[in-house]
């Protein structure tokens, strides 16, 4: 029987995709050519704040007291006026970006060809190249055959590509006959009507690629081991933003909003991570030329409502008890709020939580992530998932996820396994911490 998942695929060619990265996406960075990126110096936001609202530039990361930002060649020299009367100092990082990205492609590792992902066998994820989002429908096709995994599609994006959801139930461990197992599994089965759930989703954002790379290895991961994620239904939206991200391989590296179309205006495209309905528009912007273009009004894109739709239905069915969103970069776990610097409710359990996550991370390869208010950054910013899910679904956890790493933007695809290692250690005590033994 073909999974729920592909019911309604259309027959798909087979492929061989032994192809590198650079194959795959030649002309996604034409759209960069004379684009600078700059090193700024944020000794005051309000200057770079308005400079993004108003379309003028793109901030790249959330690490350090400067900040790295994109700047198109028909802005650049306004942007550079506006930074020197604003008395903020910058420096050029990379003087044409399509060219450093053309150069660099050319360096990136070599693939193993052990590894296959193809339309009639894709049984795990990549860990040396980044998947197209077709590979990764193939992935999800092999992985709704599952009996621990239900793949379903929680909606249609704006150019009608699923969003698809992956539900992975609690295990059950063969060999584990105790006492103590029998008697976790009677409370288990008492309490199933309201069980304790998860919510990662990653790629909301469709440039950021490591994001979607480390959700896939995470699924893999907590379906392959049997002592994760006990007493816990895990739900994982891989791909929020499935046009941004087919957009960001073939036609803009950089693209990071949806393909919404808007009227009147030569700009498209609105910033998801702005339009959920808590405190809509702090931090975001009325420009669709913006990068952080709120859209008309709050849930005004399909996405946007199918996430939250089915995050309602999480919550009516279970208790959603953490929602963790995946971006890049800058090494940081970040907690609600971020249109205010007043305390959200639970947020000492949040730090406590968090450190725990940062702990076990840094244990794979001493990398560190920091632990703090999403407020504390370069500017308010809110209608985001994990604002929404604090403010409105009263989620005691909540966070948004910075991975690697603090220097660049472009993550090299041989970076995708040791940061998903590490994500994985950090998940693995938060989801311990989680079980209802453990009390959090």
């Amino acid at each position: 029987m073909e999974p729920r998942c592909c019911q309604q695929w259309r027959p798909v060619v087979l492929l061989l995709v032994f192809v590198s990265v650079a194959c795959c996406v030649s002309d996604n960075y034409q759209h960069l050519e004379g684009h600078q990126v700059l090193v700024v110096e944020v000794g005051s936001s309000g200057a770079v704040k308005h400079l993004l609202q108003e379309g003028l530039l793109d901030v790249l990361d959330h690490s350090g007291p400067s900040r790295t930002v994109r700047v198109s060649p028909q802005t650049v020299q306004e942007v550079k006026t506006a930074l020197r009367e604003a008395g903020i100092s910058y420096s050029v990082l990379i003087h044409d970006l399509a060219a450093y990205l053309r150069k660099d492609t050319t360096r990136a590792p070599r693939r193993n060809r052990a590894e296959v992902c193809v339309s009639s066998s894709c049984p795990a994820p990549l860990i040396d190249s980044y998947m197209t989002f077709q590979q990764i429908e193939w992935y999800l096709t092999h992985l709704a055959s599952h009996p621990r995994v239900e793949v379903t599609s929680i909606g249609k994006s704006v150019e009608g590509r699923d969003l698809w959801l992956v539900h992975i139930k609690p295990p059950e461990c063969k060999g584990d006959g105790s006492l103590s197992a029998f008697l976790r599994r009677l409370k288990a089965a008492r309490e199933s009507k309201r069980r304790r759930a998860v919510w990662l989703e990653a790629g909301i954002h469709g440039r950021e690629w490591i994001a979607p790379a480390v959700a896939l290895q995470l699924i893999h991961n907590i379906v392959q081991d049997c002592s994760a994620g006990r007493a816990l239904d895990i739900y994982v939206v891989p791909v929020a933003n499935p046009d941004g991200y087919v957009y960001s391989w073939t036609n803009d590296r950089m693209w990071r909003k949806n393909r919404r179309q808007i009227p009147g205006s030569d700009c498209d495209g609105v910033d998801l991570n702005r339009n959920w309905d808590f405190q809509f528009g702090v931090g975001a912007s009325h420009n669709p030329c913006s990068e952080v273009y709120q859209g008309a009004h709050a849930f005004s894109e399909p996405e946007t409502q199918a996430l939250s739709n089915a995050m309602l239905q999480v919550n009516r069915t279970g208790k959603l008890m953490l929602v963790l969103v995946l971006h890049s970069y800058g090494q940081l776990l970040m907690y609600p709020f971020g249109h205010t610097t007043d305390s959200a409710p639970n947020t000492p359990a949040m730090q406590r939580l968090g450190d725990i996550f940062a702990k076990s991370a840094k244990e794979s390869h001493g990398t560190v992530y920091d632990v703090a208010n999403s407020a504390a950054g370069l500017y308010y910013a809110s209608g985001a998932t994990d604002d929404w899910a604090k403010g409105e679904l009263k989620t005691k956890f909540a966070y948004t996820l910075e991975l690697r790493d603090k220097k660049t933007f472009f993550l090299s695809p041989d970076q995708i396994l040791p940061t998903s290692e590490e994500v994985w250690n950090g998940m693995k005590m938060v989801f311990v911490a989680l079980t209802p033994e453990r009390g959090i």
